[in-house]
Formats: C-alpha cells, sequence, structure tokens
C-alpha cells in the first residue's frame, strides 16, 4: 500500500489506543475508588460506634461517650472545639453515608486536612457529635505503621504487576489478530496487482483464508475480466472500422482529384463538399485509428505557428459561414510552440468546424495566449442537452476529449447563457491528475 495509512498500524494503534484509554481511566478512577472506600470504612465503624452509644444512652444516659485513637464524640455543640465547631456553619464537601467530610478531600497541603463529622440524634432533643482526631499537631506526631504501610505498598506493586501483566499479553494478542487477518488481505492486494495480465487472470485463484476475502478476490477478477473484454471489443471496433473506412474514402478522394483533373482544376460546389467531407472523414479515421492503439506512440513534436495553423484552417471551413452574418475575431500570438502539427490540427480544426457551423449571427472569438486557446461562438439560447449531445458538438467533442486524454491535453466546455466557449490547455497534465 503506497499511499495511506496501512491497515495493520490502523487496526493495532486504535487497539492500543483503546487499551491506552482504558488503562487511563482505570488508574485514574483507582485513586477515586480507593479513597471511597476508605470513607464508607469510616463512615461504618462511626455509625455502627454511634448506633452502639444510643442503645445503651436510651437505658442510662450516663454512658460515656464513644472515644479511640481514630476519632472522639462530645454531646452538644457546645462541647465541640472551636474549630470543628466553625466547620458546622459551612458547607460539607461530601456527604457520604452517615457523616460529612469538610476540607479539600485531593489536597497535596498536610496543613489544610479534611474532618469526618457525624451527627446523631439521641432523641431527648441532644445531639451527640463524633468527629476524627489529627494526631499530627500532638506531640511526637502521627504513629507510624510500618508493617501496615509494607502492606499496602505489597498491595499497589501487585496492582502493578496485574495492570503489566493484562497490557502486555493483550498487546501481544492484539499483534497476532492484526497479522493474521492483514497478512491474507495483503495478498489479495498484491494479486489484485497482477490482474492486468491476462494469463494471471486466467490462472488459478489464491486462497485467502477467509471466505470474505475469497468472494472479493472472486468478484474483482469477474469484474476486471468485463472490463478487459469490453475494452478488446472496444478497440477491435476502433481498428476494423477505421480499416474499413479507409478504403472507401481513397477511393473517393482519387475519384474527387480525377474529376478536378477533368474540370480544368476546378471542382463545382457540390463536388466540393463532397470532397471537404471526405477530408473530415480521414482526420476521424486517422483519430480511431491512433486511438485503438493500445500502446500509441508519442506523436513527434515541432515548432508550430498556432497564427498559421488557424489562419488555414478557418479558410478551409469559412464555407461553413454561408449566408450567415458571423464576423471572426482573431487574437492568437504567433509565436511558435512545441506541438505535434497533426494532432493540433485535427483537434482545432474539430473545435472551429464545429463553432462555425453552430454559431448564430454574431461573432466568433478566437484567442490563443501559450498554452491556453480560446473558441466561443455566441448563440442565441441554450437548447436542452441531450444525453449524447453537447449542443451539437456531440460525437466530435467526445472523440477530441478521448484524444486529448491521450495527448494529456486538457478541454474545458463552458456553457452560458448566449455563449459556448471551448478551452484547450496545451500544458501536460501530470501523472495522477485527469484532463477536464
Amino acid at each position: 500500500m503506497r499511499n495511506g495509512l496501512s491497515l495493520k498500524w490502523v487496526i493495532s494503534g486504535s487497539f492500543l489506543c483503546l487499551i491506552a484509554v482504558v488503562l487511563v481511566i482505570y488508574s485514574k478512577l483507582l485513586p477515586e475508588f480507593t479513597v471511597r472506600g476508605l470513607f464508607y470504612t469510616a463512615s461504618a465503624m462511626m455509625e455502627e460506634e454511634a448506633q452502639y452509644f444510643l442503645r445503651h444512652y436510651k437505658q442510662d444516659p450516663t454512658t460515656p461517650t464513644p472515644h479511640n485513637y481514630f476519632y472522639t464524640s462530645v454531646i452538644g455543640k457546645e462541647a465541640l472545639p472551636q474549630d470543628v465547631r466553625e466547620l458546622l456553619n459551612t458547607s460539607p464537601s461530601l456527604s457520604f453515608g452517615a457523616v460529612n467530610i469538610f476540607g479539600d478531600l485531593y489536597s497535596d497541603d498536610d496543613d489544610e486536612p479534611f474532618q469526618i463529622i457525624l451527627e446523631q440524634p439521641l432523641g431527648d432533643g441532644k445531639t451527640l457529635y463524633m468527629y476524627d482526631i489529627d494526631h499530627d499537631k500532638e506531640a511526637g506526631g502521627e504513629v507510624q505503621t510500618p508493617l501496615s504501610d509494607a502492606y499496602f505498598d505489597q498491595v499497589i506493586e501487585s496492582v502493578k504487576f496485574i495492570s503489566l501483566a493484562v497490557f502486555v499479553p493483550a498487546l501481544m494478542i492484539i499483534a497476532l489478530l492484526v497479522w493474521w487477518l492483514v497478512r491474507p488481505l495483503g495478498r489479495l492486494v498484491q494479486w489484485s496487482g497482477t490482474l492486468k495480465d491476462p494469463d494471471a487472470l486466467a490462472g488459478l485463484r489464491p486462497g485467502f483464508s477467509f471466505k470474505e476475502f475469497n468472494m472479493l478476490a472472486d468478484a474483482l477478477a469477474k469484474s476486471v475480466e468485463q472490463v478487459q473484454a469490453a475494452s478488446q471489443r472496444e478497440g477491435r471496433l476502433l481498428r476494423y472500422t477505421s480499416h474499413e473506412l479507409r478504403t472507401p474514402l481513397a477511393v473517393l478522394k482519387a475519384n474527387i482529384e480525377l474529376l478536378a483533373l477533368q474540370s480544368g482544376g476546378v471542382l463545382p460546389p457540390s463536388l466540393q463538399r463532397i470532397e471537404r467531407s471526405v477530408l473530415n472523414m480521414q482526420l476521424i479515421a486517422e483519430t480511431l485509428l491512433w486511438m485503438s492503439r493500445e500502446h500509441a506512440e508519442s506523436l513527434p513534436e515541432e515548432d508550430v505557428n498556432l497564427s498559421e495553423v488557424v489562419g488555414e484552417l478557418i479558410e478551409k471551413h469559412r464555407y461553413l459561414i454561408g449566408n450567415r452574418d458571423i464576423e471572426l475575431s482573431i487574437d492568437i500570438h504567433d509565436e511558435p510552440c512545441r506541438l505535434p502539427p497533426t494532432a493540433c490540427r485535427i483537434v482545432i480544426g474539430n473545435f472551429l468546424r464545429n463553432a462555425l457551423q453552430y454559431a448564430e449571427e454574431g461573432a466568433v472569438d478566437i484567442s490563443f495566449k501559450y498554452p491556453r486557446l480560446v473558441i466561443a461562438n455566441h448563440i442565441r439560447e441554450v437548447k436542452p442537452r441531450q444525453e449524447s449531445d453537447d449542443y451539437g458538438y456531440g460525437l466530435g467533442l467526445q472523440l477530441m476529449r478521448q484524444l486529448c486524454a491521450k495527448l494529456n491535453w486538457q478541454i474545458n466546455v463552458i456553457r452560458e447563457q448566449q455563449r459556448f466557449t471551448v478551452v484547450l490547455d496545451f500544458t501536460r497534465v501530470k501523472a495522477g491528475e485527469s484532463a477536464v
């Protein structure tokens, strides 16, 4: 695959991106749910202790309030420390289960710890307040738990190992899957490049492991076979037609020359029209014969003065004007151009003949400045366009399109309200582009 992205890289890259996104989401959610798990543990412990105290308080109001290393409790807001009492006047950062949490939960600043507070009504108008204790401010600081911390670090390392254990095998499986899928596809692409050879098309088609690829290969081979058959039929038709036309045209031309000799070199108008038609038919036959060649050789180029060529073609086709009031407006630079002269005469003569034949009364504008030749004829109104007709240009224009495509020239047909313009650009079309 020379252009664009390779399919195997697209598939593998997509899977890798998917795994990366899953791991990122997992790494982001893991701390979040770890914190929530700790909050749940704290909420459950404090709520259970509060309920246990409430049951004994109803039996004996002198029951001492719960107190341990992690939290303590008092009855009544007035008994709370000043900083805890001030927190109750603000909105909690998070309400989780039975507790309210105040402060920044995810701050890395140890000077701004969060506070967990539980409020438990006692049924006699009093309220039990339970809150956690910050031991960092005590003498000696918080008690260290090296054994528990080591166990937690071991759990985190296990989580990292499990993540890698999932990622690496998944990557290997994806690579194998991509190779398994793309390998027959690459073989299919390689085989399809050989279908231009008739021997390869007629040979045995290789298997591509998957039923869908085999069906695609069959459809591709059948399509190429149909296209080749149609191309061969078209080529044979063009060659047979051009060869069969050349013999009667040669006979007509020879007899017209004999009649011209017998009449003193001047033919009557009727025979002049026949002579011009024979010349046009010869040009068309030569064009068809040249276009029908599968590998047409490059036409020899010479220094062509288009001003002289157009002048000769105008005199040759001036009879088409007849009695119509048509004015020719010619603006052609007479600088020589490197072009194939025969092809220039065929193409320009065809366009000029159609312009003079189908122009309404008015002006026919002919201008050339390398590399663009513009021929425009005025019309009264745009007629409805038929499938095989370009306002009278018809088959001639289609033949000229194909001929210019062979020569790598460009044609642009412009239809306006009262104007029909053909632009012929002699600039060579680059490989990979197409003529207009």
